[in-house]
């Protein structure tokens, strides 16, 4: 189901830029929000995968020299 959810806003966003992109008075907004929607989901990810981390800590998986 989630494969579908990404074919959809797939198909939906081909057909904006398209439509888009024919008019010369757009393609600098469409360019603009496109780099501006991609580095603000990289700052998201990072932001979730970095989350609560200290690099000076183990991580609780490692087994280590525990006795």
């Amino acid at each position: 189901m989630r494969g579908a959810g990404f074919v959809g806003v797939g198909v939906v966003l081909g057909w904006l830029a398209s439509k888009t992109w024919s008019d010369p008075g757009c393609q600098l907004g469409l360019v603009v929000f496109l780099v501006a929607t991609a580095v603000m989901t990289l700052g998201f990810l990072l932001a979730v995968v970095g989350h609560g981390r200290d690099p000076g800590d183990p991580d609780e998986d490692d087994e280590g020299d525990h006795p």
